[in-house]
């Protein structure tokens, strides 16, 4: 049986990245920060919940800390989401021709773009889903909402960038049945894959 540091260290290997990950897209791109704050929510695992805590409830934890620290952030240094850039640039995916990386990486930045103009709510529930893969449930833990209200938010989330892309690519609602064009939350996927 794994001591407490064993299980501790087992819950930082497989959920640190993840972590980073979703506190990257929530904060704009700031690595170095993401990556700040998810230790520090790891730190205060550590220090106040480990060991009081199931295990299987520490990832929840992690998220809703994490979110929290990351929406203090913003108030503390009153910034709007601008370095897509660089969230771009980590987790671009490496094509075989410049043309294809030029539209793969304008792609993925007008969805992180449109991702930055929704409510904080919307999109942290949105991202959960799509790049965290979590159910509707895991996400109503880690928001401490309902799981109809995380529905709600996703469904809202998904319409409000679908809506946006098909603005932004000059497709009408007619025409968009019969276009083949990658939907903006499907992007989110991808630039979650192509980051891990």
């Amino acid at each position: 049986m794994a001591s407490e540091d064993e299980e501790f260290t087992m819950l930082f290997q497989d959920f640190y990245p993840s972590l980073c990950r979703f506190l990257e897209c929530l904060l704009g791109g700031r690595a170095p920060l993401a990556q700040d704050l998810a230790q520090e929510s790891f730190l205060q695992l550590h220090r106040t919940a480990w060991g009081t805590m199931p295990v299987g409830e520490a990832r929840f934890w992690l998220y809703r800390v994490a979110r929290n620290m990351a929406i203090n952030e913003f108030r503390k240094s009153n910034t709007r989401y601008r370095l897509f850039d660089r969230v771009v640039e980590v987790m671009r995916p490496r094509a075989r021709n410049p043309e294809q990386e030029y539209e793969t990486q304008e792609r993925n930045a007008m969805v992180l773009e449109m991702l930055q103009t929704l409510p904080e709510d919307q999109r942290t529930a949105l991202l959960l889903r799509e790049q965290e893969q979590l159910s509707y449930r895991e996400i109503g833990q880690v928001l401490n909402i309902s799981e109809s209200k995380v529905k709600v938010d996703i469904f809202r989330a998904r319409a409000a960038l679908r809506e946006r892309w098909n603005r932004t690519l000059g497709i009408s609602r007619s025409s968009h049945k019969d276009a083949k064009v990658q939907t903006p939350y499907l992007s989110l996927r991808a630039l979650a894959a192509k980051s891990q």
